[in-house]
C-alpha cells in the first residue's frame, strides 16, 4: 500500500509539473494570413525585447500619425488580429501588430502569460516612437486576454501608452484559469481517459514560478491596473468560459478614472468583435479617437 500511495502522489506531482509547463509552451501556430489578404498595404518589421527577435507587420495610414497597437491572445499570433487592424485603418490609424516571444515567428521558448510579454509591448512603443514621423504622444493599445493583461502590465511600466482597450483580459493568472476544465477538455479533444481529478491549483501555480523565476501575484493584471492613470475601455462577454465575467468586473473596480465598461450580451471569450461587430467598432474607434487626437 505504501508504494501505491507513493507512486500515486508522485504521478499526481508529475502531472501538475506537466501541466504547467504546458501552461508556458504553447504550440506555436503558423501565421496563415498577412494584411494584404485584408487588403492593406503592410511593411515586414523585426524588433527586439530582451534580446529576443519579435516579428510583426507595420501598417500605415497617411491620413494619421496615430498608431495602435494590437496584443494578441495566448497561443495565438499577429495574424487573428488582422479583422480588428482593417477597421482600425478604416478609420484612419496605424497599426502595428506583432508575435508575442514564443508565439509565431517570434523568438523565445516559453510565455510568461503577460509579465515578461510586457516588455514585448514596451519594446513595440519604442519602436513606434524611433521614425520621427510617428507621433509618439498618440499610441494606443488593443490587446485580446493574454494580451489584454499584458497591455495593463505594460502600461504600469511606460506612460507613452495613451489608452488601452482590454478586451476579454483574466484579473489574474492560475487563479483566473479553470485548469480542470481546461485539462479535461484537452484529454477528451485527445483521446486519453480522464485524469484531470489530479490537477492541483497550488501545485501547478508552484511549479509555475519553479520554471519561470515569477512570483505568481506578478502576472495578474489586478495588481496592476489600480497604479495606472491611462484611460481604459474593458470588453468582456456575459458567456466567457475562458476568462470569467467577474474578472471584468474586478478590473473595472480597480482601475482609476477614466475607465469604462462595456460587457456583450451572448458572447463568449473574445467574441464580441464576431457577434457584435458594428457595436463593437464604433466603441472602440469612439474610444482611441477620444484619447488619441
Amino acid at each position: 500500500m505504501l508504494i501505491i500511495a507513493t507512486l500515486l502522489i508522485i504521478s499526481a506531482v508529475s502531472f501538475n509539473a506537466f501541466v504547467s509547463y504546458n501552461i508556458h509552451h504553447p504550440q506555436r501556430k503558423p501565421v496563415l494570413w498577412t494584411p494584404l489578404d485584408y487588403g492593406m498595404i503592410y511593411s515586414d518589421i523585426s524588433f527586439t525585447s530582451d534580446g529576443i527577435k519579435l516579428k510583426g507587420w507595420f501598417i500605415p495610414n497617411n491620413n494619421s500619425n496615430a498608431t495602435i497597437i494590437m496584443a494578441h491572445g495566448y497561443g495565438g499570433n499577429r495574424a487573428n488580429c488582422l479583422e480588428y487592424a482593417r477597421f482600425f485603418h478604416r478609420a484612419g490609424y496605424n497599426v502595428l501588430l506583432f508575435d508575442f516571444r514564443a508565439h509565431g515567428e517570434s523568438g523565445g521558448n516559453w510565455t510568461s502569460n503577460g509579465y515578461y510579454e510586457s516588455d514585448d509591448i514596451i519594446a513595440a512603443v519604442d519602436y513606434i516612437k524611433t521614425p520621427k514621423k510617428l507621433g509618439p504622444n498618440r499610441i494606443g493599445m488593443l490587446g485580446i486576454s493574454m494580451g489584454g493583461k499584458t497591455a495593463i502590465i505594460a502600461s504600469a511600466k511606460t506612460s507613452d501608452v495613451k489608452a488601452i482597450v482590454a478586451d476579454s483580459s483574466p484579473a489574474g493568472f492560475i487563479d483566473s484559469m479553470d485548469i480542470k476544465k481546461r485539462v479535461k477538455m484537452r484529454l477528451k479533444w485527445a483521446g486519453i481517459p480522464d485524469i484531470s481529478f489530479l490537477v492541483n491549483e497550488e501545485l501547478v501555480t508552484f511549479f509555475s514560478e519553479f520554471q519561470t523565476g515569477i512570483n505568481d501575484e506578478k502576472g495578474k493584471a489586478i495588481n496592476y491596473v489600480e497604479s495606472i492613470n491611462t484611460p481604459i475601455l474593458i470588453i468582456h462577454g456575459d458567456k466567457d468560459e475562458i476568462a470569467p465575467l467577474k474578472d471584468a468586473y474586478l478590473l473595472y473596480e480597480k482601475a482609476r478614472e477614466t475607465k469604462s465598461i462595456w460587457v456583450a450580451e451572448n458572447a463568449g471569450h473574445h467574441e464580441a468583435c464576431r457577434t457584435h461587430r458594428a457595436e463593437y467598432e464604433e466603441k472602440v474607434v469612439k474610444f482611441f479617437d477620444e484619447y488619441l487626437n
